[in-house]
């Protein structure tokens, strides 16, 4: 089955982008489908490319200080997943796994990287839209933190306090 140009049209990485922009990015693009339980990526592995959900339910877990993995946000249709490894091949924050089957969008680091070498609108568009999602996700968590604070008491207080001080040294 063919990846759907329009769901790759009506993603945030792709918005303002122009319909032959939107093709060279298709062009990139593969489908990937993952059954329920099945694990997308997982924590540390390389980063190696964005996906966009287009089918199906995936949960994003967090590995905690002993190790086991806590669960940490749900993803649905529309969802996009590993935009920083666009950006940089750094390994993955999180692991990501199937709820439920779910057909996905896949567009390869490598391939995208190779676009931006050469300096192609669409991939500075898709680079200045990944920005845009990681500033969005950003100012969410400032904002949570900032609630948080609101309703912690004595030693949770500092602990957050310390927290925004981290991210008040490079989120404005």
């Amino acid at each position: 089955m063919a990846v759907p140009m329009n769901a790759l049209a009506q993603s945030d990485v792709c918005r303002g982008l122009s319909d032959a922009e939107i093709r060279t990015i298709h062009a990139l693009s593969e489908e990937v489908r993952a059954v329920a339980g099945q694990a997308l990526f997982r924590e540390g592995d390389a980063g190696d490319a964005l996906f966009l959900v287009l089918s199906g339910e995936l949960e994003v877990l967090k590995r905690d200080r002993e190790g086991k993995d806590r669960p940490i946000a749900t993803v649905t249709t529309g969802a996009v997943l590993g935009e920083m490894s666009l950006v940089q091949q750094s390994a993955r924050s999180a692991t990501v796994s199937a709820s439920s089957d779910a057909v996905l969008l896949k567009i390869p680091a490598p391939r995208f990287q190779g676009l931006l070498g050469q300096d192609a609108v669409a991939a500075l568009k898709v680079v200045r839209n990944v920005a845009k999602v990681l500033s969005q996700r950003l100012a969410r968590l400032d904002q949570r933190v900032v609630d948080l604070l609101a309703q912690a008491d004595g030693s949770r207080h500092e602990e957050l306090s310390e927290f925004q001080k981290v991210l008040q040294n490079w989120s404005f």
